[in-house]
Parts: structure tokens; C-alpha cells; sequence
């Protein structure tokens, strides 16, 4: 990483001001789908509301900073009255020095370190008081305007990397980045703790000390982590060879790639790859079968093994006799919730099964069912219509909403669902009970990586 803007190295990316604006709205105010072409720092100086970004969605408020990609879809809806926020777009340049001589070319993404978010800062007040003067000398068009307003945002960009923190509020330490930074450029070589220590001019023990402090996972969880998510996106594609994807994000056997697949995300890459060809069942008494059709996978077979009898006999007979109407179902998966692991090695044998441990939060259950089956996208789409849609009704006069506006909303959601479904074919029941509460912070995994939790465990694994 580069971490200075003034300081030029053989290859650096220089930032450039495109334009900068204030805008003011209303209560009326509402974005859709609208796609930059720029890089864009985002400053909310009014107001609040939701701001979502590729589907992640975030609650703004004013003095949040964000980043926003170019490419990056946003959509945005204020709960205030008037809503003002600060926008500087730019143009980043790639400086490369060949043969004594600095070639600039214009660059489609923004530098190695930046993504598409909110700004974690340590003293937001600073950062939004630099954009603000930042804004005033733009505006004042004075014979040294060019000069100023890019040393102003070379040094505000500079601020943001010197005081970004990390999910856990750490200060982001520049020599673990560095760090990281290599795992994503070289993953597909083999890359040793020392070399990693070394990066970040550090020994060994205290690199991985630090690490963990930081991020929440050894460098080497991290590593796989990094690896994992990039075998995803290739084994989404057609025709993939799962030893070339293996060999291709730094696992040169693709026995224990597969291993490393199935201890992280709970099936193997195999199963995966099959995505919209999959045969799943569902086996829950928690409603896990609505959650596979909102994610467009309709399950082949949809059971709850709770037991309802006082008669031993009896169960087992019914047990039976669902297994066995399970089994003539062939599926490729089955998924199941805690009421499965007293049945786990009876659905093994049947087909591969994953215990997904759910939660209260519908939100996160949903994530986690969707990241399994290898349909995120389509999951951050639902909780970003969901979470717009509460919004929305919370926003309407009382007379025109129900008793209950939760519900009200999951109501009118999933029977826009319901339509869309039902035009590829197959048939939605809406679940008995409403959502529940909206996430404020996203739970996506982002393009950085960041800290993730075990959330799938097969028992016996």
C-alpha cells in the first residue's frame, strides 16, 4: 500500500477532484438502483435514513463518512424531514515510472485498501471539518483553485488512511495492511508466516498477535478465508474444473481444498458448484423451507422430524417412514436446524447434511442459508427490500398502516415475493411469523473480509 499521496513510488495511484456538490432534499427524497461512475466520498452533514450499497444496508446518520465504489448500485431513503449531504467525486490516476519517466493512466477502481462502505474514523469531526474546507476552497475558484483543492483532498484521503479503524474500533496498523495486501496479490503462491512477518516488519509470534488482535483470526484463518471467497466466485462459473480452482487460489491438492471448503462453509465444493442445479431438502421446524424458496431454491423435500407423540412406537414409525420418503427424494443436500441432531447419522447416510444453528434475528438465518447454497447476492437483495419496505411503512400516516407496521411490511414484501415467484413456477407460503428486527450494521461478508463467525456446523464433522 501507498501510504502516502505525495510521496510517488514506482507504481501509485494518484487521487484527482472530478467535482464536488451539497445537496439538500426532502422528506420525499429517494434513490433507486443508481449506479456511479466515479469514486465518491460521501459526508451526511443532515438527517438520517438507509443507505445501501451493492445491497448492503447501513443506517446513516449525520457526521458518517462513506466510501462508494465506481459500479457500485445505491439506493437511499431518509427518516428525517431534510436530508444534506456532501459529495466529492474523483478520477484516480496509475503513475508508473518506466524508464526514468512517469506514464499516468486513468484508473477504473480505487487503490488497493479502499472499498465501497462506511468510514470507520477515529476523530470524525476532523474528517468532516477538512471536507468542508475542502468544499469552501472548490467553491471559491482563487488563482491557486487547481493547486489547493487536490492538495486538500491528497491530504484528507491521507487523514482518512491514517485514522480508519477496524470492525472491533482498533486503529487500522498500515503494516498488517501491507500484509494483507500480499496474502490477495500472491494467494495463489505459497506464503509463509515469515514472509507475512516480514511485510509487516514484525517477528513471527508478535505478527500473529497482532493479527488476531486486529482482525479476529490468525493470518492463516484469514488466508483460507481469503481463498475460499475467491474459489466461490469461480466455482459459480460454467464449465469450472474443480482441480484448476484449486490450484488457482493456492491449493495445489485438490483433496485438501476440498477439506478446507467443507470446514469453512459446511459442503463441499462439489455440492456447491451445482448452486442452481441443486437438489436440496429441508428438514426444520423452524421454517427453513420458506427461507430456500425466498432464495429461488424450491426444496424437493420440505420435513419436520419433531416429535408430537407420547407413544415411542408410534414415533418411530413416523420417523421412518419420513426418511425413507426423504430418501426416494435423492437430494444432493439436506439442511436442517437443531431439531435434526438427534436424526444427523439416519440423514447422512441418506445424502450430505449441514446443521445450520438459526437465530432470532431472521435477517442473519437468511444470510446464512443463502451463503450455503452459494446465493448471497440474492439474500442481500431480499433484506435490502425488506429493510426498505419497514422504513417506508413506518413512514406512512398511522391511519394507513395496521395495528402491527411489522407485519404490515412483511406482508406487502412477500407478496411482491409471491408474484415473482410464482411467474418462474413454483409456490410460495408466507411464514407464520413476522421478521424480525432490521440490522443496522451490514451482515455480508464485504469485499475486505471481514471477521467471520463458524456458522455452520455439521455434527460430527
Amino acid at each position: 500500500m501507498n501510504e502516502s499521496f505525495h510521496a510517488l513510488t514506482e507504481t501509485s495511484s494518484l487521487p484527482l477532484l472530478s467535482s464536488m456538490c451539497l445537496v439538500r432534499r426532502g422528506s420525499n427524497f429517494r434513490l433507486q438502483g443508481m449506479t456511479v461512475n466515479r469514486p465518491i466520498l460521501c459526508l451526511i452533514l443532515q438527517g438520517k435514513g438507509l443507505l445501501a450499497l451493492n445491497d448492503i444496508v447501513y443506517e446513516a446518520q449525520a457526521g458518517e463518512l462513506f466510501m462508494i465504489e465506481p459500479g457500485t448500485p445505491v439506493d437511499a431513503l431518509p427518516n428525517s424531514e431534510t436530508t444534506e449531504f456532501l459529495m466529492v467525486s474523483m478520477e484516480y490516476m496509475s503513475m508508473k515510472r518506466e524508464r526514468g519517466q512517469w506514464k499516468m493512466t486513468p484508473s477504473p477502481s480505487l487503490p488497493p485498501g479502499w472499498q465501497s462502505g462506511k468510514l470507520r474514523i477515529r476523530h470524525e469531526e476532523q474528517a468532516a471539518l477538512r471536507m468542508t474546507k475542502l468544499h469552501e476552497s472548490y467553491r471559491a475558484g482563487q488563482s491557486d483553485h487547481f493547486v489547493s483543492i487536490h492538495t486538500q483532498l491528497h491530504e484528507l484521503l491521507q487523514f482518512l488512511l491514517e485514522n480508519r479503524l477496524e470492525a472491533n474500533l482498533e486503529k487500522v496498523d498500515p503494516a498488517l495492511e501491507r500484509s494483507i495486501m500480499y496474502m490477495n496479490r500472491f494467494m495463489r503462491e505459497g506464503i509463509s508466516m515469515d514472509q507475512l512477518a516480514k511485510i509487516a516488519g514484525l517477528t513471527p509470534s508478535s505478527y500473529s498477535r497482532s493479527f488476531k488482535k486486529a482482525k479476529g483470526m490468525s493470518p492463516t484463518d484469514y488466508l483460507n478465508l481469503l481463498r475460499i471467497e475467491e474459489a466461490k466466485k469461480q466455482l459459480s462459473e460454467e464449465n469450472c474444473v474443480l482441480k484448476d480452482v484449486a490450484a488457482s487460489v493456492g491449493y495445489g491438492n485438490e483433496y485438501y481444498f476440498s477439506r478446507k471448503f467443507k470446514q469453512m462453509l459446511g459442503i463441499a465444493p462439489s455440492i456447491y458448484m451445482k448452486k442452481y442445479r441443486l437438489r436440496a431438502a429441508a428438514v426444520s421446524s423452524t421454517g427453513f423451507d420458506e427461507h430456500l424458496r425466498f432464495l429461488g431454491l424450491r426444496p424437493i423435500g420440505s420435513l419436520d422430524l419433531t416429535n408430537h407423540s407420547t407413544d415411542a412406537a408410534d414415533d418411530e414409525h413416523v420417523l421412518t417412514n419420513k426418511l425413507d420418503q426423504l430418501r426416494r427424494a435423492k437430494p444432493d443436500l439436506i439442511i436442517g436446524d437443531r431439531s435434526c441432531k438427534p436424526y444427523y447419522d439416519r440423514l447422512k447416510s441418506i445424502a450430505p447434511t449441514v446443521i445450520v444453528e438459526e437465530t432470532d434475528d431472521w435477517n442473519e438465518t437468511h444470510l446464512r442459508l443463502a451463503e450455503l447454497i452459494g446465493r448471497e447476492k440474492e439474500a442481500r437483495s431480499h433484506i435490502k427490500k425488506l429493510a426498505f419496505q419497514h422504513l417506508e411503512t413506518k413512514r406512512l400516516p398511522a391511519s394507513s398502516r395496521n395495528q402491527e407496521p411489522n407485519r404490515f411490511a412483511w406482508s406487502n414484501y412477500t407478496n411482491t415475493l409471491r408474484a415473482e415467484i410464482q411467474v418462474s413456477g413454483s409456490k410460495l407460503r408466507v411464514p407464520a411469523k413476522p421478521m424480525q428486527k432490521i440490522n443496522p450494521e451490514p451482515t455480508a461478508l464485504p469485499s475486505s473480509i471481514r471477521t467471520k463467525r463458524t456458522i455452520f456446523s455439521a455434527i460430527g464433522q
